[in-house]
């Protein structure tokens, strides 16, 4: 009766080996010769490793077991800078191109990927418009053409909204597939709180996948950090190595900016020498600013801090975009700020330019 057992346990062992589903993964790449290629699944937040293969005769082969159909890979290139992600549900996927053109490398092989590469076709041809009306301006900036500014400036606006326009419209046009939580996610900053909650309570996926869950915890933060809503405290590192806790500061001064940046941010420093403009003017009249840089290397920070003057209360734990406090109050793009009442309510988020000088002097004034 036991080997009568065993054996039946072997023959159902045999027939679930048979039923296993898997799907290939086929790179192809030119010039790519020797270089080892990673394949990669979105877990969660991270990226695991499931598979590598070095790349022969420009070509190597994954076979994978079959899982969620909303799971989202990768592939990760020795030498290349950005992986290619794609969207298999379950089907044999072909990723093809050229590692010298890594641009142009493109995967194939599902319907929702499909969607992906029309959606990326599109917007390529709205940046490479946006680049030829930049490359355009410098030309007639140098020669201080007002009238073609003026026309170019109208056009490059143009090419914005009708980038928006797209967007939003892919968006709404594909709402039950989970391809559209996943380009919202991927475009969360250019959205207003209230934006992101529509296009979430509109949504209607069968097949949920971690793009969504990471919707629900990004707008959840925002609506933590609203404009209405007490400040949430954090405590980070001095330049000095002194910790310092916004709580210390709440109180002693009838505003206070948060003002998140890095030294690595092109935008973040040439909004520096207005921020520092403003403090200087309301300083004395109950401004205080607390800045959170989004850094990893601490010399590069202090460095930029001594060289924008940037005199006020600084604070970093050096974990680049896995900082804290960035994390805490839903940050996803630099330059971003929340200015805080005496009571430590926010009151107006992401002021730039004279916006801010505006805001603080109908304050102070």
């Amino acid at each position: 009766m036991k080997i009568k057992l065993l054996t039946l346990g072997l023959v159902a062992l045999a027939l679930f080996s048979c039923n296993k589903k898997t799907f290939n993964v086929n790179v192809e790449l030119q010039n790519a010769e020797g270089k080892m290629i990673y394949l990669q699944k979105r877990a969660d937040k991270e990226l695991i490793t499931i598979d590598s293969a070095m790349m022969q005769n420009n070509l190597v082969n994954f076979v994978v077991e079959t899982s969620d159909i909303a799971a989202h890979y990768y592939v990760r290139i020795q030498g290349m800078r950005f992986p290619i992600s794609f969207f298999s549900e379950n089907n044999d996927v072909l990723i093809s191109g050229d590692f010298k053109d890594d641009r142009n490398i493109i995967a194939n092989g599902s319907d929702a990927q499909q969607l992906i590469n029309d959606y990326n076709a599109e917007m390529k041809n709205f940046s490479n418009k946006s680049k030829e009306l930049f490359e355009k301006y410098e030309i007639a900036a140098k020669k201080n053409d007002e009238t073609d500014i003026q026309a170019i400036e109208s056009e490059y606006e143009q090419v914005e909204k009708n980038q928006t326009t797209y967007q939003n419209l892919f968006l709404t046009k594909n709402s039950n597939s989970f391809v559209a939580p996943y380009i919202l996610y991927n475009n969360r900053y250019n959205y207003e709180l209230n934006e992101l909650e529509d296009f979430v309570n509109n949504f209607n996926i069968k097949e949920e996948n971690i793009y969504s869950k990471l919707l629900d915890e990004y707008i959840a933060a925002l609506q933590r950090v609203d404009i209405g809503q007490p400040y949430l405290d954090f405590t980070q590192e001095t330049p000095e190595g002194y910790l310092l806790s916004l709580s210390e500061l709440v109180g002693k001064s009838k505003l206070i900016l948060i003002d998140f940046w890095a030294s690595w941010c092109n935008p973040c420093r040439k909004e520096n020498p207005n921020v520092v403009a403003v403090y200087n003017d309301y300083h004395e009249k109950g401004l205080e600013i607390i800045g959170v840089s989004l850094d990893s290397e601490k010399e590069n920070w202090i460095n930029a801090v001594e060289k924008d003057g940037l005199i006020w209360h600084n604070v970093s734990d050096l974990k680049d975009w896995n900082n804290e406090a960035a994390k805490l109050y839903g940050i996803s793009s630099i330059p971003s700020n929340l200015l805080l009442d005496e009571n430590g309510i926010i009151i107006a988020k992401n002021l730039r330019g004279n916006d801010l000088r505006m805001k603080v002097e109908e304050i102070l004034n």
